[in-house]
This record gives C-alpha cells, sequence and structure tokens, in this order.
C-alpha cells in the first residue's frame, strides 16, 4: 500500500502544484489479484468548466499524469509496470495526450493536424508520421522531469501526505492543499503562486 500511496500522491501533489482543483486523493485498502484492469488509487481532480486548454495546459496535464510514475522513482528508486503498458495506464493516457498537442491541436512542431485521434491506434500515428514518437518522447521526458523537481522540493509533504493516506485510505484535497502549504521546503505559498515559474 505504501508504494501505492505515494504514487497517488505524487499525482496529487504535482496537480495541486500546477493549480488544479483537487477534490480527494484515495487507495484501495486491499488488493485483488485478477486478470482485469483495476484501480489501485486515484487522485480526482475538478474540471474547470471554461478553461482554455493551452499548450501549457496540455504539459500540465501531461506532468500531472507522469507523476505517479516519477513519484516511484523519486521515493522508490524506480517505477514498476503498473504505470504503463496497458490501455489507460499513466504512460499511455500522457502518450496519447502529446500525441494530440502535437498532431491534433497544432501546438506542436508541426501545424497540419490527424483530427480526431481517439479511433486510431497508435501505431498507425506512427507510420503516418515517423518522427512523431521521437517528439512525444522529448515531451513525456521533459515533463517526468518537471514531475520529479516538483516532487523533489516537497519531499517532505509528500511522506507526510503518504502515510496519512496508508492510515485513512482517503484525504480531501484541501488536507493535501494544507500541507504545502505548510511545507518546510521554503514554498509554502501554492495556493497563490504563478505557476510559469515551476
Amino acid at each position: 500500500m505504501k508504494s501505492n500511496a505515494l504514487h497517488e500522491i505524487g499525482h496529487a501533489v504535482v496537480g495541486a502544484v500546477l493549480g488544479m482543483d483537487l477534490v480527494r486523493v484515495s487507495i484501495a485498502g486491499r488488493i485483488r489479484v485478477d486478470n482485469s484492469l483495476q484501480s489501485l488509487g486515484q487522485a480526482r481532480f475538478r474540471r474547470g468548466t471554461w478553461i482554455r486548454k493551452t499548450k501549457e495546459h496540455y504539459l500540465d496535464l501531461i506532468a500531472m499524469t507522469m507523476a505517479g510514475m516519477a513519484a516511484e522513482e523519486v521515493f522508490l528508486g524506480g517505477h514498476d509496470d503498473g504505470v504503463a503498458g496497458n490501455e489507460g495506464s499513466d504512460l499511455f493516457e500522457a502518450t496519447k495526450t502529446a500525441i494530440a498537442l502535437e498532431r491534433s491541436y497544432g501546438m506542436g512542431e508541426k501545424l497540419a493536424s490527424y483530427g480526431d485521434l481517439s479511433r486510431r491506434r497508435l501505431e498507425e500515428i506512427g507510420h503516418l508520421d515517423p518522427e512523431l514518437m521521437a517528439r512525444v518522447d522529448r515531451i513525456l521526458q521533459e515533463q517526468l522531469d518537471r514531475a520529479k523537481g516538483i516532487l523533489e522540493r516537497h519531499r517532505g509533504a509528500c511522506v507526510k501526505l503518504a502515510a496519512a493516506l496508508v492510515e485513512r485510505l482517503e484525504l480531501p484535497g484541501v488536507e493535501v492543499l494544507d500541507a504545502l502549504d505548510k511545507d518546510d521546503s521554503g514554498e509554502g505559498w501554492i495556493r497563490g503562486f504563478d505557476k510559469r515559474t515551476l
């Protein structure tokens, strides 16, 4: 449960630092082993109705999505295969977002759009644009590194929050924000920050 808690706290902390509206973070009290995909926890954010979905919005979303992997690497020395591989996994979803940023929304190195990519398989998209996956990989690595930097700066708060999550299985978003505000890293300004400086 400790690794699940650190993973979910990673999503929660990075999302909160990047200005996302964290509702709560939770982990499963018991793990059922079977072949079906199951959620072992989640950080839940409220979506802003009128938010402008700029390039920065999508980069923040990728950083938050990669933050579970980042937390495992920062606190456990490496990530396990639960963050990747399957459709719906963090890495798969971050990859889809990066591809859309590059080839649907005109926010990457090329303007031409492939339109709605939800009905295309990733390997089909890669065949259409052989250089695409190299650009996507750069975006993913940059945002993974960005998430790691945020977690390193808030290491103390992350460890305390993960311990509380293991004990209680769910924390309200306001508790995460309070822990970040009280963080002794000298960055207790989370609620009124300018995220462009991150």
